[in-house]
């Protein structure tokens, strides 16, 4: 009785390292752009519309998109992705009409908070100012005790730059 036990759970413990090895193996499968991070901060801000699926490809977003919505704009988000300097992108979204799919009319950029990617870097190459929304724009896109949000501007391209307000100012997401 105490063999057939003890080999019951040797064949669990060998089971559960099967499925942590599959999972582990799929955790390595993520994406990974050719770009560091400021280098594709840095094309997000200066390229000029329209953007194109091709061209956010080309510029170093190649997590793969998958079509969550299709009403109206129909919405496309990406799965996370690592940049080349090791952090993390959580998702890239972007909406265009039914018409024209390759012309993006919105993209937003979130960025995860480890590690930490500093509000400073940016304000050191771009001119940032506070940026506050105008009265019936809507909810604040976040909780305002939290966040900060600044106005980037690139020549005529103006990017939404969200993060913390707290220090150490991590760069949390981005809208253009």
């Amino acid at each position: 009785m105490i063999r057939w036990t003890a080999g019951r759970a040797f064949a669990i413990a060998c089971l559960m390292l099967l499925c942590m090895g599959a999972a582990q193996a799929q955790d390595s499968d993520e994406a990974r752009s050719p770009q560091r991070l400021d280098a594709l901060m840095d094309a997000l801000a200066t390229t000029p519309w329209p953007i194109s699926p091709g061209q956010l490809h080309a510029l170093g977003l190649v997590a793969p998109f998958a079509l969550e919505k299709d009403a109206g704009l129909r919405i496309y988000r990406s799965r996370p992705m690592l940049t080349a300097d090791g952090y993390t992108i959580e998702k890239v979204e972007y909406r265009v009409l039914h018409e024209n799919a390759d012309d993006i009319r919105a993209l937003f950029v979130t960025f995860s908070g480890s590690p930490c990617f500093p509000l400073e870097r940016l304000g050191a190459r771009y001119a940032l100012q506070p940026l506050i929304y105008p009265p019936g724009h809507g909810p604040l896109p976040s909780a305002p005790e939290n966040d900060q949000h600044h106005s980037l501007k690139a020549g005529v391209i103006s990017t939404a730059i969200r993060s913390q307000r707290n220090a150490p100012h991590c760069v949390l997401g981005l809208t253009r």
